[in-house]
């Protein structure tokens, strides 16, 4: 599982989340500092990543389309918001999914999957 968000206890709180089910974590801080897809490079986290999560927070125009671009092995990847459990732990909160077809890429739920 790899875990983007800027917010070190964010992140961390993620990833811990991940950790109690038994998932092995990646940590990124996302594109603040130096990111491979706004290189246009392939992103070695997620190369060695089965799943990724991106914090809604560190989502710019311009890494939305990246990630799209660059997805080509299917990368399951969602989105999600913070928030806080009833003892102030930080947990994802899923707010969307990034899919890719052959044919187009969108931000949120494809819409043959809207309703089920």
């Amino acid at each position: 599982m790899l875990v983007v968000s800027a917010d070190q206890e964010v992140r961390a709180g993620w990833a811990r989340s991940f950790e109690q089910l038994g998932m092995r974590t990646l940590r990124c801080v996302g594109p603040q500092i130096a990111c491979a897809l706004l290189d246009g490079a392939v992103c070695p986290l997620q190369v060695a990543a089965d799943v990724a999560i991106y914090d809604r927070a560190v989502l710019t125009p311009e890494l939305a389309l990246r990630l799209a671009r660059a997805n080509r092995r299917v990368l399951p990847i969602a989105l999600a918001r913070d928030k806080r459990d009833g003892a102030g732990r930080h947990e994802p909160l899923v707010t969307g999914v990034l899919s890719r077809s052959r044919t187009n890429a969108c931000i949120g739920l494809a819409a043959d999957h809207l309703g089920r």
